[in-house]
């Protein structure tokens, strides 16, 4: 099937069953089923059994037992996380309990500034380290391949723990080559003889989240630890979810019950500096259950902004704040405040770059169906914006997208983000003849390269993914859950029943069905630059139901010959509409076309 803009598949063949709805009357349930969830019951627990305990995690034990050693024997401690939230959030989990377990103790968080210190330990971040008076080194969200660092503060008396979840580095046998560390923590590796085994997709703030848990354990001798640290735990397991959200995370397993204990339990977080950063992402005490959405774009992005701009340590302060008096929340409110303005900073030179991209992109004919891959650089586009930028050009043009800042030291530092079925680490591992370094995953990486080698470079990346990724692939792809009629879905009560799946998320996305032939009542042309189609269709009686496709304008000829044409089938996921007050059925459509 084909609309306007994209395939539409379904999701698995139940899903595709031409019956009518009324044969499983409730769409939670056809959601379900289209997805081939087979335990709905199970799948859905998002209670705080679901979390695997230390045991499931390989390594946390042990550094839960080595920390507890360390804080005993006053030992000074400096972790070092990442600036991105998920790193941040991590820090923040790490210290706040340690602080709580040893309050006479230094414990120091480190974090890089993207610009001057580049990612993850360094050797001589490390030595400046050790010289300052350090003892013990977490590196968090950071540090499984950092081999060279790691050995040369051994040398220096340093010890380094890596609790990390990224991709380790693999001999030419396959084999996992893993730093010199006193303890590796990481959810890649085998766990055996236990009878709760954790997620491999855990990120780095559920990393840190479950080494504190065994650290508290040990450091109290107890499985029942006091009720203070009991409620640390809670804010650990609320940061520990919102790093799972804003880390794009699958949504299964022990990450949805994390994923979901902390959209719960985030409006009542004692932690000021979440509060202050919630309200500051538009969700005030009266809106209702926090939605991923808030996470994903709202209020990950306001700390993820500080990192893309500068320094992180802001972020930091914000999260690790214990003051939950007037003046602590006054100055949490602040920072808060501080912070969303250079969120706003960074949305506006993120659209500039998109822009500038598209652009470029078009003119140079790097979206033509010979050229699979996208690859640009410029000396105004920021590394630390390239990367939100190349996501949104893969959007819209459905290829892998390769954005550098072309630095003034001749070397152009970026970021790539790719489509489903090519891994664009494989792409950068196949060209690093021509890079001066790569590292990430088959969805997301980092790399540099010389300027004088970008031509080849893009080359070589246009050579394999020619290889690699079909034409038909080149386009985008709308998967269905299942069929729906309007009738379902044009009351408030119908969509909270959907919503009651949530939270959405990778491996779990947001439901999508498919209307047919249905016309609409109303059609809209809207925004600034009237690109947003709105439509409005009959429900049942006297309801109707809105439905809303941003972006429709950049086809708008073969949208209204659509409409023209009589009734319509639409692809769209059901939503709640919030305004002034007001709460409604709406339909975001992803993709339209005239009915068959």
């Amino acid at each position: 099937m084909n609309g306007i803009t994209s395939t539409w598949k379904w999701r698995s063949p139940s899903g595709s069953d031409p019956g009518s709805p009324s044969a499983q009357p409730n769409l939670a349930d056809r959601v379900l089923e289209g997805r081939s969830i087979e335990d709905p019951v199970a799948f859905l627990d998002s209670s705080y059994g679901r979390i695997a305990p230390p045991e499931g995690l390989a390594g946390a034990v042990e550094a839960g037992e080595r920390l507890a050693r360390a804080i005993e024997a006053g030992s000074r401690i400096v972790i070092h996380g990442d600036y991105d939230f998920d790193g941040i959030a991590a820090s923040a989990i790490l210290q706040r309990s340690l602080r709580l377990m040893a309050p006479s103790s230094e414990i120091e968080v480190v974090l890089p500034n993207r610009y001057e210190d580049g990612y993850g330990l360094s050797v001589a971040g490390l030595k400046r380290i050790r010289a300052e008076g350090a003892d013990l080194v977490i590196a968090v969200d950071c540090g499984v391949t950092a081999i060279d660092a790691i050995e040369a503060a051994a040398k220096d008396g340093l010890e380094v723990m890596v609790l990390d979840h990224h991709r380790f580095i693999r001999d030419e046998q396959g084999e996992i080559v893993l730093p010199p560390a006193s303890v590796v923590v990481h959810p890649g590796l085998p766990v055996a003889g236990v009878d709760q085994v954790g997620t491999d997709h855990l990120c780095g703030a559920a990393v840190a989240f479950k080494v504190v848990w065994a650290t508290a354990r040990s450091h109290f001798r107890t499985e029942r630890v006091p009720s203070v640290m009991k409620q640390e735990l809670v804010e650990a397991t609320i940061l520990a979810g919102l790093g799972t959200i804003a880390d794009v995370m699958p949504l299964v397993e022990e990450n949805r019950a994390l994923a979901a204990l902390a959209l719960r339990g985030l409006p009542g977080s004692r932690i000021p500096g979440l509060r202050a950063l919630l309200l500051e992402s538009g969700h005030g005490p009266d809106d209702g259950p926090v939605h991923e959405e808030t996470i994903q774009f709202q209020l990950a992005p306001r700390i993820n902004a500080l990192g893309r701009f500068g320094s992180p340590m802001p972020a930091v302060e914000l999260l690790t704040s214990t003051d939950t008096g007037p003046d602590g929340v006054r100055a949490s409110t602040e920072l808060a405040r501080e912070i969303s303005s250079i969120n706003l900073q960074r949305r506006q030179a993120e659209r500039s770059i998109v822009e500038e991209a598209v652009a470029r992109a078009e003119a140079e004919g790097q979206t033509a169906d010979d050229h699979p891959v996208i690859v640009l650089a410029d000396p105004g586009w920021k590394r630390g914006l390239v990367g939100p930028a190349c996501a949104k050009l893969v959007d819209r043009f459905a290829r892998p997208v390769v954005l550098f800042e072309a630095c003034s030291d001749g070397i152009a530092r970026g970021s790539a983000r790719s489509i489903e079925g090519y891994s664009i680490h494989a792409g950068l591992e196949a060209a690093s003849e021509h890079l001066e370094s790569f590292g990430g995953h088959a969805a997301a990486a980092g790399c540099a390269v010389a300027l004088d080698r970008l031509d080849q470079l893009r080359a070589a990346l246009v050579e394999h993914s020619s290889r690699e990724i079909a034409r038909e692939d080149l386009s985008s792809v709308v998967e269905i859950d299942c069929r729906a009629v309007m009738g379902e879905i044009d009351e408030v009560r119908d969509i909270e029943v959907v919503r009651q799946l949530a939270p959405f998320g990778p491996g779990h996305p947001r439901p999508t069905v498919l209307i047919e032939t249905v016309r609409p009542i109303e059609t809209k042309w809207v925004g600034a630059d009237q690109g947003t189609l709105q439509l409005r269709f009959a429900g049942d009686g006297a309801r109707s139901v809105k439905a809303v496709w941003f972006g429709a304008g950049r086809h708008r000829e073969a949208v209204e010959k659509a409409i023209k044409a009589g009734a319509l089938d639409l692809v769209a996921t059901p939503d709640l509409n919030r305004w002034q007050g007001r709460v409604e059925p709406n339909l975001m459509i992803q993709d339209l076309r005239a009915a068959e």
